[in-house]
């Protein structure tokens, strides 16, 4: 791949400033012979050294001055930085002139400010001016960033606050940057000495209000506005002062929160729905709690997802269990909730309808890929589930061996789902069951020795609550199920697969979108509870998509093309060879945890404790069938010990370090786990931090891979790196967008693997790859939604609110709104911005709608 450029070339007038050197002679009375060979292998070596002020030069080793061997100079003496080439000429009487080149490289010298760690300003008495002193002998600008990065002036500073900044100087002709020293400067425009100050207080049936403090001078009055109630809600609040002529010289605004108490009864029905969530389900009581019976919860039977034939009358069943939960969630429809109880009864609300109306569309499970996919299904799932089983009593080591003797009679009757599925009409393709097959054969290899024995060997070897003869008979058990049920329900559902081959022909692929109405009403429904809306219009859904990807392909093009001509480029792989050289960090996973944890402090509120991180790879077989790069399982409610991450080390084989930071920042630190950690330090109910949004969740941990290239540009003043790091931010917003277009044009407009080469032609993509997306994407059905209509949602809401809010944007501040109420829905989150934003910008007089 070579690209051509049509570029004038502007010649400039090179003016060499010569510096010839002094040729010193000396009679040769033969005392030593010079040779040519001697001469090319006079030394002339690169020299770097940091600016002083001073001229330096660099010379060639020229051991043979006293024999009349002369140089001369070229491009020599410099004073400013900069990387010079300089021209050595080496002679000798009788001999070929020698000429050799070297470099003179005058790095900028390094800088630091020296500076008050407060100040304070009237803004009706003196114009801000920060006073600091610097190390350095020329003067360098000073540079002034607030507490989300932005860079700012003094001037900006109009409204009264404390502001925590960052100053430093900025890079220049001589001097690199300066780190950065926080300072707090105090804005004040008042000459009075009054505050109006925000206030939450508890409903209880008083009326509350906001009232200035401090003394006014003889004279003065103070109006007041929507500054008291009763009733739940926020009152914005102004407070205007007049002088003794009855003329308005200042207005402060504040807000009165007036938050309902937590409702008990509510609270008792949150606990007993946490039940009804995880009751009967002992490999989700594992996952949550570490002491069930803190949560009412007991040990129910172990055993691993079977198949069982569903009846009309199950159907039924399970729209009642569900329809009864709508009437006790109901009772409290008007009752007065506190806000994170507000949040948590819509998503349960939700929750219930999309369940309510999921069974009432007809064949809604036999549509929809249960049991069994291209990744491995349910089999695969089993080894990342039994390996996250935690032993921490003999019952559960128990368990896992009662889960390990059941799949003998679970992966079986996943061929009975099947042959149900099929006579229903909805056959798989041979795609789906041939990569089925052949992870399954890969298990078949493997045998005894399949990977999960040796972990939970290694596991109960640990257990210090196990005799030593109790930990050999609990592993021989273990082995005996893994050879007489693990590998016999494996190899009878790989030989029943195969009778399923040829169903479906290649015309008739497409699942859902193959599916008539019922299909699109699965579709559609899967969607909106995906995101989380209780409505969603298709077609202002699809608008905002191609806007957002054409938008963004535009910004991935202009960097593009601004690598390529600013360092002539001229294929493919050197353009990846510019991406991968520009490392952020390098080193171990646990070493780029440490370096993610310090990215957190900029955007995020740092955690009351720090989790112990366990970073591991999954087992082969897994990791060559799953398209998952990695991926966090959340830990415990009650849970203080170690957090896991997994890595895919198929997926990373070939992976950069950046790749692997920006995997573990999605990951980690500041993405999932972090957000799952912040959940539960909040005084969230246990449901509410479990039953989370996966579209805030991934659009949560994409935005974060965009934050760690800023992170990253801004501690560089290297210009290819910063441009490098602007490419991976903008490439970061395109992604997920494409499949996410590409998933609704499948299943809502019945796209055939033509029209997807003829989308990605259109948009700039590579057509080959038509293919492999379709058979993704036929069978993840609105997963990719979640990643990148979850992302756009949180780039959408950061830009505006930086638009609205200038200098005034506070990202860690603004970040810890997005996340406090847990995991929320997109409606929810949409709404809570919504409510942020109207309190702030009250406060600093700017309109929002």
């Amino acid at each position: 791949f070579y690209m051509q450029f049509n570029l004038k070339k502007i010649i400039g007038q090179i003016c060499l400033i010569l510096f010839i050197g002094l040729i010193l002679t000396s009679c040769n009375f033969g005392e030593r012979v010079i040779t040519q060979e001697m001469l090319e292998k006079l030394e002339f070596n690169d020299l770097t050294i940091t600016y002083d002020g001073t001229p330096h030069s660099i010379y060639v080793d020229n051991k043979y001055e006293k024999d009349g061997v002369s140089v001369t100079y070229v491009n020599n003496e410099k004073t400013k930085p900069g990387t010079y080439s300089v021209r050595a000429t080496i002679k000798y009487s009788g001999l070929q002139p020698v000429i050799k080149t070297a470099s003179l490289i005058i790095e900028k010298a390094e800088s630091e400010i020296f500076i008050e760690s407060s100040f304070t300003f009237n803004l009706l008495e003196e114009e801000p001016k920060l006073t600091y002193t610097t190390s350095n002998t020329t003067l360098q600008e000073l540079g002034i960033k607030n507490n989300s990065g932005m860079e700012i002036s003094l001037s900006d500073l109009t409204l009264p606050g404390q502001y925590n900044l960052q100053v430093y100087l900025k890079e220049n002709l001589y001097y690199k940057q300066s780190k950065p020293v926080s300072i707090i400067v105090n804005i004040v425009t008042s000459t009075l000495n009054i505050s109006f100050e925000n206030k939450e207080v508890i409903a209880d049936g008083k009326n509350h209000r906001l009232e200035i403090t401090g003394n006014l001078p003889s004279g003065y009055t103070v109006e007041y506005e929507n500054n008291e109630g009763i009733l739940d809600g926020t009152y914005y609040a102004v407070a205007k002062i007049f002088d003794e002529t009855s003329t308005l010289v200042e207005i402060y605004r504040a807000v009165l929160i007036i938050e309902n108490e937590e409702n008990q009864e509510f609270n008792n029905f949150l606990d007993e729905f946490f039940i009804s969530y995880l009751e009967g389900d002992q490999l989700s009581v594992n996952i949550f709690c570490e002491n069930p019976q803190d949560f009412g919860l007991s040990h129910y039977d172990p055993s691993w997802y079977t198949f069982e034939k569903f009846t009309d009358e199950d159907l039924k069943d399970s729209i009642s269990v569900f329809e009864t939960l709508q009437t006790e969630l109901e009772k409290f429809n008007n009752a007065p909730l506190n806000d994170l109880q507000d949040a948590i009864y819509e998503t349960i609300r939700k929750f219930l309808e999309y369940n309510i109306l999921y069974y009432s569309i007809p064949d809604a499970i036999y549509m929809e890929l249960n049991y069994i996919n291209q990744f491995g299904g349910y089999v695969a799932d089993f080894g990342t589930y039994m390996e996250a089983y935690a032993l921490r009593t003999e019952q559960d080591v128990e368990d896992v061996i009662d889960y390990i003797e059941s799949t003998k009679v679970a992966f079986p009757s996943y061929l009975d789902y099947l042959e149900i599925k099929t006579l229903k009409g909805y056959a798989l393709s041979d795609y789906t069951i041939e990569s089925m097959m052949g992870y399954l054969e890969y298990l078949i290899a493997q045998g005894e020795e399949y990977y999960l024995k040796a972990i939970l060997f290694e596991k109960i070897d640990k257990l210090d609550f196990l005799t030593q003869t109790s930990k050999e008979q609990y592993k021989n058990e273990i082995k005996k199920a893994i050879k007489e049920c693990f590998v016999v329900g494996v190899k009878e559902l790989y030989n029943g697969l195969e009778n399923y081959l040829g169903k479906l022909s290649s015309a008739d692929e497409g699942y859902l979108s193959k599916y008539g109405e019922n299909g699109d009403n699965l579709y559609c429904l899967d969607l909106i509870n995906l995101l989380g809306y209780d409505e969603l219009n298709v077609t202002s859904y699809l608008a905002e998509l191609d806007n957002a990807i054409l938008e963004s392909i535009d910004n991935v093009t202009n960097i593009q093309l601004e690598i390529i001509v600013k360092y002539n480029v001229t294929s493919l792989s050197q353009f990846a060879e510019i991406l991968s050289s520009a490392t952020i960090k390098e080193g171990t996973p646990n070493e780029m945890m440490e370096y993610l944890i310090e990215f957190a402090k900029t955007i995020v509120p740092e955690l009351k404790e720090n989790p112990n991180i366990v970073i591991k790879n999954m087992d082969e077989a897994s990791a060559m069938v799953s398209n998952a790069v990695a991926y966090y399982m959340q830990s415990a409610l009650d849970n203080t010990g170690s957090e896991y991450i997994t890595l895919n080390p198929v997926q990373l084989e070939y992976a950069t370090p950046t790749d692997v930071l920006d995997t573990l920042a999605h990951e980690g630190y500041p993405g999932h786990l972090y957000a799952y950690l912040y959940a539960k330090e909040l005084n969230l109910s246990n449901i509410a931090t479990i039953m989370t949004s996966t579209a805030h969740a991934e659009g949560w941990a994409t935005y974060v891979q965009l934050k760690l290239y800023e992170y990253a540009a801004s501690l560089s003043n290297d210009e290819k790196f910063k441009l490098v790091m602007d490419y991976l931010y903008a490439n970061q917003i395109a992604s997920y967008l494409i499949e996410t277009r590409i998933d609704a044009g499948i299943h809502l407009e019945k796209w055939t693997i033509s029209d997807i080469a003829k989308y990605l032609q259109e948009v700039g993509y590579d057509p080959a790859s038509a293919t492999d997306i379709y058979n993704l994407l036929i069978e993840t059905p609105n997963q990719y939604a979640a990643y990148g209509y979850g992302k756009l949602t949180f780039v959408k809401l950061h830009n505006e609110a930086k638009e609205i809010l200038g200098i005034y944007y506070d990202e860690i501040e603004f970040n810890a709104m997005l996340l406090s109420k847990g995991w929320t829905d997109l409606e929810i989150l949409e709404q809570t911005y919504h409510n942020y934003m109207k309190i702030k910008c009250h406060e600093l007089g700017i309109a929002f709608e």
